[in-house]
């Protein structure tokens, strides 16, 4: 429940309380979760003749209950409201009670023993949505995982500092998949697995409740994950574990070969993307120019263009090349065409840069090949 003060009513320079037709239309909404006007008085920190002649001049009649009224029905008596809440939306008891705008112990009461809305219940019941989904397979073919512990299937993902906004974007899309916020870990040495110490700079972390459904997807091979990819799990995966310089790299350092394989025809055969394995590094999967910047398309397509992450790889990456225009000569592109003849294409797109036209910088350079 939002708190009108400050957006629906406010104070002007001579210390009275304005307010106009939301702010009446507010009382008149949420009149039912509090005892009376008194309360509701309170709640506002306004003071209560103002609350009664606005009731009074707005005809608002059903106000004035108490809550031993047999007409009187909290919010939280409602089982529609509390499943709502608690299933839907994901809250916790705090989270409804502050809502409800009653203590923590009334909440459990009518939310457990009531309603029979519990942790178990939600456990096993709890459904993702498509878009959630496509957020696990991304995030998994990229930094996330699920708990490997048999009763605890959790989605637990990490990242850094940096990538905050990141990190929140996809919390807000599983937040009702978990019990609180991401938290911040501070910087840290690890030896990962070998003697020599790394340090690694502060992160945030998403780890959500546990939930059935989530087993859907641990302990899957990349190779199934990457067979139900689409557009937007592919556009987290890259944004996790890719590096764009001039063009994309992608690291699979945990893939296996047939990982790699597969990955590299599904990319071509769904998404018409040109990858193939580095030579210098067999940690990573490399893409063209122009399918870095189809990637860009369409991570930029997928993926709210505000985040820190998508300014930092693409939109502010000055590495980032313009794609050159091919210049058409005699109906072929003018490097084939030097090819064909013996022409030093270099000297003539020199030219070309230097203000000569591209019939002129040619007959130089047959000229002089004549000479």
């Amino acid at each position: 429940m939002e708190n009108p003060v400050g957006k629906f009513i406010y104070k002007n320079n001579l210390n009275q309380w304005v307010y106009g037709e939301e702010f009446i239309e507010w009382i008149k909404n949420n009149s039912n979760n509090f005892s009376g006007q008194e309360e509701l008085s309170k709640y506002l920190n306004i003071y209560l003749d103002l609350i009664i002649k606005i009731c009074k001049e707005n005809n608002i009649k059903d106000f004035s209950y108490v809550k031993t009224d047999p007409r009187f029905k909290a919010i939280y008596q409602d089982y529609n409201w509390c499943y709502q809440k608690f299933f839907i939306e994901g809250l916790n008891h705090e989270e409804m009670a502050n809502e409800a705008n009653c203590s923590i112990r009334v909440i459990k009461k009518w939310c457990t023993e009531k309603h029979r809305l519990t942790g178990d219940y939600r456990r096993y019941n709890k459904k993702l949505t498509d878009l959630q989904k496509d957020l696990i397979i991304g995030s998994m073919l990229g930094d996330g995982h699920i708990d490997k512990r048999e009763d605890q299937p959790m989605f637990i993902e990490n990242h850094a500092e940096n990538q905050k906004d990141y990190l929140y974007y996809k919390y807000d899309i599983m937040k009702d998949f978990c019990n609180i916020k991401p938290t911040y870990i501070k910087s840290k040495y690890y030896n990962f697995g070998t003697e020599k110490q790394y340090k690694c700079q502060p992160q945030y972390r998403i780890c959500t409740r546990i939930h059935e459904c989530l087993k859907d997807y641990r302990g899957k091979t990349y190779t199934y994950l990457l067979n139900i990819m689409n557009e937007y799990s592919l556009s987290i995966w890259v944004l996790d574990d890719g590096h764009r310089d001039e063009k994309w790299d992608l690291c699979v350092a945990q893939y296996t070969q047939k990982d790699i394989d597969f990955a590299i025809n599904k990319l071509k055969e769904d998404f018409n993307l040109t990858a193939y394995k580095s030579n210098s590094d067999k940690r990573y999967i490399k893409f063209n120019a122009d399918s870095s910047r189809e990637l860009d398309k369409i991570i930029l397509d997928n993926i709210p263009n505000e985040l820190d992450i998508i300014k930092y790889k693409i939109l502010r990456n000055d590495k980032i090349k313009n794609k050159q225009k091919r210049i058409i000569y005699n109906n072929l592109y003018l490097s084939d065409y030097c090819h064909d003849n013996n022409l030093n294409y270099k000297s003539i797109m020199n030219r070309i840069y230097n203000g000569t036209s591209i019939e002129d910088a040619v007959n130089i350079q047959i000229n002089q090949v004549i000479l």
